[in-house]
Order: C-alpha cells, then structure tokens, then sequence
C-alpha cells in the first residue's frame, strides 16, 4: 500500500514544468548578461571613480525602481489573467527590448543603456507574480518543494552564468558584438520555450483591476495581510534573505581583496561557491523535506546562517599571512595558502544554508496563499524584497562608507541581525520551531517511513485517530502530516512544567475526566468542535492512556460524540516501531540509534462520518497493525 507517487526527478522532464523551467532560466540569464555588461561599459566610460560608481548605483536603482512601481498592477493582471498567455506576452516584450539593448550595446549610449536597464526590471516585475503563482496549477502539492528547489537552482546558477559570460566577452575585442546578439538570441529562445507553458485559468477574473499605482500597491498588500501570520512572516523571511544576499554579493569583492588578499579571479571563484552553493541547498532541500513542505528546515538553515556569517566575519585577513596584502593573491596561491580554504567553506556554508532557508518558505506562500489572492501576495513580496534590497544598499553605505567599518564587522552586524529577525519570526510563528524540533526528533533521531500519507487531507476538515504507544506519538504523526494537527492531551500532561511549552506551541487541546473537572472536559469537547469548523485537523488517542504491553486497547466512545457534533472525515492511523522505545512505558534506557530506530506512521483511508464507531475504528488500526507487521516480515 506504499502511495503511488511520480518520482520528483521525473518533474523536470514533464512538459507541465519543463517550459516554465527554461523559460525562466534563460530569462534570469539574459538579464545578467546584459547588467553585468552594462556595468562595465559604464564604470570604463566614466571619467573618474565617483562617476562609475554614480552609474552603477543608477543602472541598479533604475532595474528596481518598478518594482515599487508597478509590482501591484503585476499582481493584479496575473490574479485577473490566464498565466500562460500573459508570459508569452512579457517574454514577447523582451525581444524589442533586447534589440534597444543591443544598440545600446553597439553605440554605447549611456541613455540608452540606463533605458534598457529600467524596461528590463519592469518586464522582471511582471514576470515575478506569474513564475510563482503558477507552480501550484501544475505541481502537485508533494512535487512543490521540488519544483521551487529547481527554480531557486536554475536561477542562481543563470545568475552566475550571465555575469561570467558578461563580465568576460564586454572586455573583448569583439565583445559588444557578441554581446549583442547573444541578448537577441536569449530573448527569442525565451519566447519560443514559453509557447510550450501548458494553460493555467485565472484566479480571480472578475478582480477590479486599477491603473492607479498607489491604489494597486495597496491592493496587494491587503492581500498579503489577510493572509496567515505563517504567510506573511515567510515573506518577512524571504525579504531578510535577499537583504543578506545583496550585502554579500557587493560586499564580495571588497572582502576578497582586502580580507582574502584575492585577485579578480578569486573574485570570480567567490562568486562561483557562493552562487553554486545556493543553488545546491536548493536542491538538498527536498531531499531533506521527504518530497513535501518541510518548515523544520528553515530555522535548521536559518541557524547555519547566523554560524557560518559568524565564522567568515572572524576569518583573520591577509596581514595575518607571510604574503604582504599588497601583492594580490592569485588562486592558485589562495588555495595553497593554509587555512585560506576556510573562507570559500564558510561561504559555501552560507549558500547551501539559504537554499534551506528560502526554499520551504516560497513553497509555503504558494500553499497556503488562497488562490484568488496568490498573485497578489506574491506581489508584495517582491515589493518587500526590493525594499530590503535598498535596505542593504543603506546598511552597507552607513556601515562601510559613513562609520568606516571593517568588511569582517559588517557580516558579524548581519550574523546578529539574521539571529534576531529569526527569533522574531519564530516567536510570531511558533509552527516553524515546533517543525524544527519534530524534524529533529522523528526525522534526524529516528528513521520516520510513512505510508498512505496522502488518506490525510491537505484541507478541510478531518479527525486523526492512532493507538497510543509512548509519550511522543503525536510528534511522529505531524511529523507524516502536510498540515499542522491539533491534538487532544491530557491535562496533567499538558500542563507539566517540563512540556507545557511545547504543547501550547503545538496548539493542543487539554482535556480532565468527566468526573475529575467536567467543565474543562466540556470545553476540550468545545475546542475540537470550534477548530473543525474552522476546517483544522484534530487529533485524538481514542485507548485515553499509553499501551501497557504493546498491544491496542479498546477505544472509548468520545470519538463517536465528536463526529456526532461535527461530522466530518475521520482517518485511521498506526503508530509501529515505538513499543520499547525510551518514550513508552518499556522504556530501554539507551539514546535512539539511527540505524535501528526505524518508526513507521501508517494513514488508512478516510472513513465518513455516518460510518464512523469506536470499535470500527479500533478494526481499522489492527488492519494497518498487520500491514506494517506485514512488511517487517
């Protein structure tokens, strides 16, 4: 009864996500081809320094200026049209817009290049609404996690693609040429592969669409605020990260010549670990979900980031080394110089930790986001992100150019930073924490399979009900859930100093015997009446205390006068491979060993609630006992 779900490699070979894939893969390339080139044509024609560095900060605040701009009519249209034509429409608007670059290119035209660079970041805008909002209509919900890595992947690595390209064929001879066309020739295959984007119906057409630039902006973050406290703090989260992100890229060649002691090349290297690094976490990142939205990763990475920010702001600079700072080091030379390795480790532990980070939270947007409003939200992210962008620009102007810090000093401020926004977000939002310290438990302390997970229903209205073998069990079961469960605890549990923490966090309904305190036993029958009308998950251990022997006691009738009350769904489950751990009541003393702490979580299919009894369900349980005997066997 394993479930029959498409392998997540097979995802990128599907026509359902392939031409979205490329399409926005050469998309990001183009960009960065042409940024990149244009930045050094103009730092080379500007007579002084200040006026390369004037040109560059107008180039970049000219790409993000309609994002604060336009990026609420963005959202709008994508809610209010069918998405797959509206990118071909936008990528169609790229190739006159790459021909105005190309000759801007050939020319040379400071104007028309500035032009260019503003028509690019207002194609992006529109662009960034529709790559997202998108994914959700043609994945499915275990494939998102996937489909997201691949994206945040292939843009990183058509980041760093673009500006090596870039940076290396402008200084040629014939370079602009070469430039030139190859911007026309991304822009066209850009098209050509977003013909192919299977069609994807509006989510809202009837939404009042408006022209006012100040009206639109607001509309969507509307949108955005009457969405979940986990929404809106993943956007929060998401904002922070390209803050980080930004500072590190400009920061980068700064901390290479003056920390590393680094040529251009070791610039370029930089670069490489940093962006290949991310677009690996992005990668690892399913694999470390189980296919599915995992939030217990994104404190996990956010952790990591704090440390290895922490780490390469106390890596000593040249001065520390035989090798004078002002003789540059080649690469070759800094691969050779001892502990100077560290720096590029330190940094690839930044990229892969931010592919954690950012991955569930995007997928988690996605999901949970209603799909009338999901352009919308996606909007106003990508209104936030650019405001952070800027943000960065500010910090590190203050901090480097205005106070005259060390480059060391800016990223032990960010390390700090990153570990207060994080404390902030998780006291917020309790569920991530909960799903870090689950993640800990029943993924990395013990082998969790699961089976049949999808019987448990992504929405709506549901009972969980399992034997009850140790003190963790509920754990266990939301760690095979895609969906956070509320579950009934007994009192005196609840309310121990030790857990009673973990189990508020958690949301669970406390519950006394009906002779020890009848008004809070009625109102534990009230809280689980009130959270399935709000179409919550609830769960419920029907035997009311931990098996003696290992064996499934009979189940009370408190689950038939939940069902009676509200009707809904009600979704057996076994708990296997618990029984004789150091949480059950034939505790063995011994910490949990990965090899052997195998504990399998097995969901039965829903049974109506017309259907639904105690000794029925006890039945159901005891099937799926002897399927996963079965299978031990």
């Amino acid at each position: 009864m394993q479930n029959n779900k498409k392998h997540p490699s097979a995802l990128l070979n599907s026509k359902r996500f392939l031409p979205l894939f490329v399409t926005q893969f050469l998309s990001a390339i183009n960009d960065n081809v042409y940024k990149q080139s244009v930045l050094i044509l103009l730092v080379f024609q500007a007579a002084t320094l200040a006026d390369g560095a004037l040109y560059s900060n107008i180039a970049a605040g000219l790409f993000i200026l309609p994002f604060f701009l336009f990026s609420g009519m963005a959202g709008q249209l994508a809610e209010k049209t069918e998405k797959s034509k509206l990118i071909r429409l936008v990528k169609l608007c790229e190739i006159p817009i790459m021909v105005i670059g190309a000759a801007s290119i050939l020319t040379q035209q400071v104007w028309l290049m500035l032009a260019t660079i503003f028509f690019m970041g207002l194609q992006s805008t529109f662009f960034g609404p529709l790559k997202y909002s998108i994914l959700p209509q043609h994945v499915a919900p275990n494939e998102l996690t996937k489909a997201n890595g691949l994206v945040e992947s292939g843009t990183f690595v058509a980041i760093l693609l673009g500006t090596i390209f870039g940076t290396y064929f402008i200084t040629q001879t014939v370079g602009p040429v070469v430039i030139s066309i190859a911007v026309l020739v991304l822009a066209t295959l850009g098209y050509f592969s977003s013909r192919f984007i299977p069609v994807s119906e509006a989510n809202e057409p009837n939404l009042h669409f408006t022209y006012n630039i100040f009206s639109s902006t607001k509309n969507v973050f509307k949108a955005l605020n009457a969405q979940t406290e986990s929404v809106g703090k993943s956007v929060l989260g998401i904002s922070w990260f390209w803050l980080i992100g930004a500072i590190i890229l400009t920061a980068l060649p700064n901390y290479v010549k003056h920390v590393m002691g680094g040529d251009e090349l070791v610039v370029t290297s930089a670069l490489v670990v940093f962006s290949l690094s991310i677009a690996i976490g992005s990668l690892l990142c399913e694999k470390l979900s189980r296919s599915r939205i995992e939030l217990g990763i994104v404190p996990f990475g956010a952790i990591l980031i704090t440390l290895f920010l922490y780490l390469l702001s106390q890596e000593p600079a040249i001065e520390t080394y035989i090798t004078p700072s002002e003789n540059l080091l080649t690469l070759k030379q800094v691969l050779n110089t001892g502990d100077m390795i560290w720096h590029f480790i330190w940094m690839a532990g930044i990229g892969i930790a931010s592919g954690f980070y950012t991955v569930p939270l995007y997928a988690l947007i996605q999901q949970r986001t209603e799909e009338s409003s999901r352009s919308r939200v996606i909007a106003a992210n990508n209104v936030l992100n650019a405001l952070f962008m800027v943000g960065s620009a500010i910090l590190s102007i203050i901090t480097l150019s205005v106070l005259k810090w060390h480059i060391s000093s800016l990223l032990l401020l960010l390390a700090g930073l990153n570990l207060l926004i994080s404390i902030h977000i998780y006291t917020k939002v309790p569920e991530f924490f909960l799903r870090f310290v689950i993640y800990i438990l029943a993924i990395c302390m013990y082998r969790v399979r699961t089976k049949c997970e999808v019987n448990i229903p992504s929405e709506g209205a549901a009972v969980i009900v399992s034997n009850h073998v140790s003190f963790v069990d509920w754990m266990f079961i939301l760690a095979a859930s895609p969906r956070p469960i509320r579950f009934m605890v007994f009192a005196p549990i609840y309310y121990s100093p030790a857990l009673h923490w973990l189990f508020k966090m958690a949301k669970a309904i406390p519950i006394n015997s009906e002779k020890t305190n009848p008004e809070a036993f009625k109102k534990a029958f009230d809280d689980v009446a009130s959270a399935l009308e709000r179409g919550e998950l609830v769960g419920i251990f029907p035997e009311g205390k931990l098996t003696s022997d290992g064996s499934i006691d009979m189940f009370r009738r408190g689950i038939e006068r939940i069902i009676e009350r509200s009707p809904v769904p009600v979704i057996p489950v076994h708990l296997g491979g618990l029984w004789g751990s150091v949480f059950s009541r034939k505790a063995k003393w011994q910490l949990p060993r990965l090899k052997y702490s195998l504990v399998s979580v097995t969901a039965g299919e829903p049974i109506a609630a017309d259907k639904v009894t105690a000794d029925n369900l006890r039945e159901q349980v005891l099937a799926l006992k002897a399927l996963h005997s079965k299978d031990i066997d």
